[in-house]
């Protein structure tokens, strides 16, 4: 833990109103904001991919408060009074972050979608790249804010994660029933 303390006392040694700012803009936008603009989206372009990313999201909502309720970790700032608890105040506990996992799940069904719209190879990396970019600095921002620790941010990714593959996975797989059963009644 001592290496994580370290961490954030060195991202909160370049403190300044432009990078406090900017971490809370995107907190924000990787939290319900950005789940929000996503599923609205999501709405507009492809509203089956709504119903997966919700029904993924609202697992790693329930998966992160139960194990948050169950591992009790505290916060950097009441651990460490060199830490500072940078813009809103927070009480519920610290591991595994909420954000860093709302963040994974935009990510990877934002990535997935845009993933299959487009088959063009530079197009695709730019996808894979800007999507972990986003998280990396949702992860980032949490830690410059004193929120969490990084193994909070790698928890909420994880968790995130398998979840939200899991979800694609389940959507592949009825995705293809369907189609086989559309093809079977429409040669009946």
């Amino acid at each position: 833990m001592d290496f994580e303390i370290k961490i954030i006392e060195f991202l909160q040694a370049g403190r300044n109103v432009f990078f406090d700012t900017a971490f809370q803009i995107i907190s924000v936008i990787g939290s319900a904001v950005g789940v929000i603009a996503l599923c609205l989206f999501f709405l507009i372009f492809k509203k089956k991919l709504c119903f997966w990313y919700l029904f993924s999201y609202g697992f790693v909502y329930l998966a992160v408060s139960t194990i948050k309720s169950l591992v009790e970790r505290p916060r950097p700032f009441f651990v460490v009074d060199t830490i500072a608890n940078i813009g809103d105040a927070v009480t519920e506990f610290s591991f595994p972050s909420g954000h860093a996992a709302c963040a994974t799940a935009i990510a990877i069904f934002l990535g997935y979608f845009l993933f299959m719209a487009f088959k063009q190879k530079p197009i695709r990396i730019c996808t894979v790249i800007s999507c972990v970019l986003f998280v990396g600095l949702v992860c980032l921002s949490r830690m410059y804010l004193g929120k969490h620790f990084l193994t909070d941010v790698i928890g909420g990714v994880v968790v995130s994660a398998l979840i939200c593959f899991l979800g694609i996975l389940l959507m592949r797989v009825f995705e293809k029933k369907r189609k086989k059963n559309e093809n079977k009644n429409g040669n009946q």
